[in-house]
């Protein structure tokens, strides 16, 4: 598609008066488009350099806005560009070129519509209105962002998440859902861009909120509307106390008031009231002195320690709010409403308490001189240029990262919805920025860990950026990874605690579990630790069973509680997720359960060795079957679909007809049919087994399909299952058979390609995590089994069982954190690949069997 630009773009800045915005829409890479449009702004004022009359007044120069990521994509506004045609002609150019130059493949440069349906938010009448001003600091005075995240909340908070709003942004109203209301404004907050958020219709009720900064940097919260009566309004005023409450620690000073309407809210404070007696006009007093001086008389005020340091604090009807700041009431609401004809009067009193902080348009100056030589705050900036722009960061001191995902953006966050915003995506805990395994090792990790050590992970969260789109070989790299992280750091660490030093050693001394060898003899080792540390927990179990009473919690139930405790803050969850991503869900399913059989119930673990298997063999024969059992299954699927688009016929449907036709009898069903069906059916798996080991390749020049329907024609089986399969083709039709072979074919190729290495980091990641499961059970048992003796009740039980674990989670969690370092730089190697040769795979034969109890 190319960078395009509207076809009527140039047009809209040629009829402009000069004040124009420009937007980047549905850019391919946002972060890319948002740093060329900062370095656009710049070319933009290059255009009108020399151009400029001198005597042109200060505030009526060209300037341009900062960037702002708005919905759609970045936009900035430029004013005062009144210059000749062929100037504002050569602005497009300029933008395309940033564009072009920063890597984007993708993009509509255009020029959107200022003002719409919000020109008329002033006019709407019964307004009551909150306005905080944060503490001055020069140029650098921002909004805290969890004002932000307030006024999201009091916009949006009865709007579900499809539900829109509407916002102005530079000057530009959109439409968007409330779902992304919060991170539009914490946008404009970093952008430090006028903004104006809207819940309601302008005819009858409106919530809103309005981010303001340059010279006089405030945020405005209101509720107006034609059909919001006194009583409505009072109910308002007081919702918006609780938020001037929540937010004052950061507040220089906030005022509410009752007013005729929402005009002028985005621009500051009403000239009408202490102004019209002399005083100084509020706005100024609210820019240079706010934080010592009050701008006028209101019916609630939060105060600060410049404020109260000239008042007589006990005079005033003032309540402590912490952090050296009051709040203050001059009579009851109701009086202040416009309507209310004692509203002159309670001013007046309020006038005379506040009198010493109140500024006379006489004494403005003076005092702002002095308030100037006596502080070091610097000036404003006054070339846009300089402006703060949106490619700053959030100010992590200010985010708070939480375990669980947040429907909307604000200073709460989990750990990769931080990583969305710095990445200028849309609010998600899956950016599309970060690769898939490293993301599900992330999310898994940061959600298990501890308030406070979740807090560093903010400074990881930038290098997470740009890890996707991940080749093949990355992402393999990554899973094998946290394979390797469960195998030499988790199990090792656990059997070592648990007094199986050797088992340990020997995993420490494995070479790279990428070679098929190495591989092999983990899982063995592993299995022998699981039967050994399962016995050790049945023994223990036994003799405390003999020696308590049956009272209180049982053992294992504190047991399990404690393991819990520590198997996500350690990131052994993490690696399990993170090793299995992607797995045919079957597969790890059938393969963990089937491992945990082998560890937990005594009579399997009796079965095997009977069998004179391990849990190793074990698990490496279901994993397989799993596999093949699931290709089998798709590829059905695959071929019914087609069948059923090209004749209507359904192909299992048909054989399951045709079955039931055939082999029926006067007495109905022939009991010895059917398994004759089933026997062909597991030869036909047991083919697709054997495919699973090669990687899907062809098996003496046929595909795994074919190969697989063939053994099934082969077996005990074969006659019954190929009349059933021939008369279903001659149903369906040659042309609808011929496309669902195809479709099972490619079904088949997808599903086996790659599943060998699949199979191994599977069963892997199954016998290492139970493996440090069973070893970390059985030393809690044994440090609750202490306490119990000791005369320990169920608490003090369970606080020596978690005790135990904790000693090695805390070196497990370090380990942890460093595997996600690990991962997002990984260096490829080659994977794992299951060896059809004799092996532990092969010790039953050719293909291990499942005989009746699974083993």
């Amino acid at each position: 598609m190319g960078i395009r630009v509207g076809r009527d773009t140039a047009e809209r800045i040629a009829v402009s008066s000069g004040t124009f915005a420009l937007q980047v829409q549905q850019p391919d890479d946002p972060g890319a488009a948002i740093a060329a449009l900062k370095l656009a702004r710049v070319d933009v004022l290059g255009l009108a350099a020399g151009r400029v009359d001198p005597q042109r007044a200060p505030d009526q120069r060209p300037t341009v806005s900062p960037v702002v990521n708005a919905p759609n994509g970045p936009v900035f506004l430029v004013e005062h560009f009144d210059f000749d045609a062929d100037v504002r002609a050569a602005i497009p150019d300029a933008v395309v070129r940033r564009l072009e130059k920063a890597g984007l493949e993708q993009a509509t440069l255009v020029v959107p519509r200022l003002g719409g349906l919000l020109d008329g938010l002033e006019r709407v009448p019964n307004a009551v209105v909150l306005r905080l001003f944060p503490v001055p600091r020069g140029a650098a005075t921002a909004l805290p962002p969890d004002w932000l995240d307030m006024a999201g909340e009091w916009v949006t908070g009865d709007l579900d998440d499809a539900s829109e709003a509407m916002m102005r942004v530079l000057g530009v109203d959109f439409r968007v859902p409330g779902a992304d209301v919060p991170a539009v404004l914490h946008e404009c907050g970093l952008a430090k861009a006028w903004c104006d958020a809207v819940n309601g219709a302008l005819d009858d009720r409106v919530r809103t909120a309005s981010l303001t900064f340059g010279r006089l940097p405030h945020l405005a919260l209101a509720a107006a509307g034609p059909h919001v009566d006194n009583g409505g309004l009072l109910a308002r005023f007081h919702l918006l106390e609780e938020i001037a409450r929540e937010l004052a620690a950061d507040v220089a000073y906030a005022c509410i008031d009752f007013e005729p309407s929402l005009e002028g809210l985005a621009t500051g404070l009403s000239p009408l009231g202490w102004q019209r007696e002399g005083g100084a006009p509020a706005n100024l007093v609210a820019r240079d002195l706010v934080d010592e001086r009050v701008p006028d008389a209101y019916p609630y005020q939060v105060l600060g320690p410049g404020h109260l340091a000239l008042l007589d604090v006990a005079a005033l009807p003032a309540e402590p709010l912490g952090d050296g700041r009051v709040e203050v009431h001059f009579d009851e609401p109701a009086s202040w409403l416009v309507t209310n004809a004692l509203r002159d009067e309670v001013q007046e009193q309020a006038w005379e308490l506040l009198a010493p902080c109140l500024v006379a348009d006489d004494d403005l100056a003076a005092l702002v001189e002095e308030r100037t030589s006596r502080t070091t705050r610097p000036e404003p900036a006054t070339d846009p240029v300089d402006l703060p722009a949106l490619g700053s960061i959030p100010d992590l001191d200010a985010i708070v990262l939480e375990r669980h995902t947040h429907p909307r953006r604000g200073t709460r966050l989990s750990f990769l919805e931080l990583v969305s915003w710095l990445n200028h995506e849309n609010h998600s805990d899956g950016p599309a920025c970060v690769s898939p395994v490293l993301s599900t090792y992330a999310r898994w990790l940061a959600a298990g860990l501890d308030d406070e050590t979740r807090q560093t992970l903010k400074a990881l969260a930038p290098r997470l950026i740009g890890t996707a789109p991940a080749s093949a070989e990355d992402e393999e790299h990554r899973q094998w990874l946290a394979v390797d992280q469960l195998v030499r750091v988790q199990v090792p660490a656990w059997l070592r605690a648990a007094g199986m030093a050797e088992a340990a050693d020997r995993l420490s001394s494995l070479g790279s579990l990428t070679q098929h060898l190495e591989l092999v003899r983990a899982v063995d080792i592993l299995g022998t630790a699981i039967t050994t540390a399962s016995r050790r927990i049945d023994i223990t179990a036994s003799i405390v069973g003999d020696d308590r009473e049956r009272d209180g919690l049982p053992d294992d139930q504190l047991v399990w509680r404690a393991w819990e405790l520590v198997t996500e803050s350690t990131g052994w969850v993490a690696a399990s997720e993170a090793a299995t991503l992607a797995a045919p869900a079957e597969l790890t399913y059938a393969t963990d359960l089937r491992v945990i059989e082998c560890s937990r119930d005594p009579r399997v673990r009796e079965e095997l060795e009977t069998a004179r298997q391990s849990v190793g063999d074990s698990a490496w024969t279901t994993a397989l079957h799993a596999v093949a059992d699931e290709a089998w299954d798709r590829a059905w699927r695959a071929a019914d679909s087609a069948a059923r688009e090209l004749s209507g016929f359904t192909v299992r449907v048909e054989m399951g007809r045709i079955a039931k036709a055939t082999f029926s009898t006067a007495g109905g069903w022939n009991d010895l049919d059917e398994p004759a069906l089933d026997l062909a059916e597991r030869a036909a798996r047991d083919s697709l087994t054997r495919a699973v080991l090669s990687g899907g390749a062809m098996q003496d020049g046929e595909h795994p399909w074919d190969a697989a329907r063939n053994a099934a024609r082969g077996s005990e089986g074969g006659r019954e299952w190929s009349i059933v399969n021939d008369e279903a083709r001659r149903a369906i039709g040659e042309d609808a058979w011929a496309q669902a072979m195809a479709d099972a074919r490619a079904a088949v190729t997808d599903l086996l390609e790659g599943a060998s290495s699949t199979v191994a980091r599977v069963v892997v990641a199954a016998v290492a995590r139970e493996a440090s499961s069973a070893a970390a059970r059985g030393l809690a048992l044994r440090a609750a089994s202490v306490a119990r003796a000791n005369g320990g009740d169920d608490e003090e039980a369970q606080a020596a069982a978690d005790a135990a674990l904790e000693v090695v989670a805390v070196g497990l969690q370090r380990e942890a954190l460093l595997l996600l370092e690990r991962m997002i730089d990984p260096t490829p190697v080659p994977a794992a690949t299951p060896d059809p040769s004799p092996s532990a795979l092969e010790r039953s034969g050719p293909v291990p069997q499942l005989d009746s109890s699974g083993a």
